[in-house]
C-alpha cells in the first residue's frame, strides 16, 4: 500500500511539474507569500469541510462528477463500472476545488488565466492551481 501511495504522489509530481497552471489566485495587495499563506489556509479548510461532508453512505451511490480526473468514460459507464472509493474521491476532489475557491474569493482574489496576471507579479504552482504576488 505504501509503495502504491509513493508511487502515485511520484506520478502526480511528474505529471505537474512540467505544466502550468490554469489559472493563479491574484490579490493586488498581497505578496507571494501572503498569498500562499491564504491558498494554504484555504485549503486546509477545503479539506476539512470536504472530511466532514463525503461520507460512504452517500458518495459511493452517486455517480462520479463530469470532468473528473480520477474517472474516465462516459457517465453511464462510470456510474455502473467505477470503483465507490474512486467515485468518492473523484467527489472529495470536486468539493474541495468549491470550497477552496469560495475562501479565496471570499479574501478578496481573483481568479486569473495565467495570461491575464500583471506583468512583473511572482507566480507560484501549487496543488489546485497557483497564487501571484508582487
Amino acid at each position: 500500500m505504501r509503495a502504491l501511495l509513493a508511487l502515485s504522489i511520484t506520478m502526480l509530481l511528474l505529471t505537474t511539474g512540467c505544466s502550468s497552471p490554469s489559472f493563479y489566485w491574484y490579490h493586488p495587495d498581497r505578496t507571494l507569500d501572503e498569498a500562499k499563506a491564504d491558498y494554504l489556509e484555504c485549503q486546509d479548510q477545503a479539506r476539512q469541510k470536504a472530511d466532514d461532508v463525503i461520507s460512504e453512505e452517500h458518495y459511493d451511490r452517486v455517480p462520479p462528477p463530469d470532468g473528473s480526473s480520477a474517472l474516465t468514460g462516459s457517465l453511464t459507464d462510470r456510474a455502473r463500472s467505477a470503483d465507490p472509493r474512486a467515485t468518492q474521491d473523484a467527489w472529495r476532489e470536486r468539493y474541495e476545488q468549491s470550497v477552496l475557491a469560495d475562501c479565496m474569493r471570499a479574501k478578496g482574489y481573483l481568479r486569473l488565466r495565467p495570461d491575464r496576471v500583471p506583468h512583473g507579479v511572482h507566480t507560484r504552482k501549487l496543488p489546485l492551481g497557483g497564487v501571484a504576488g508582487r
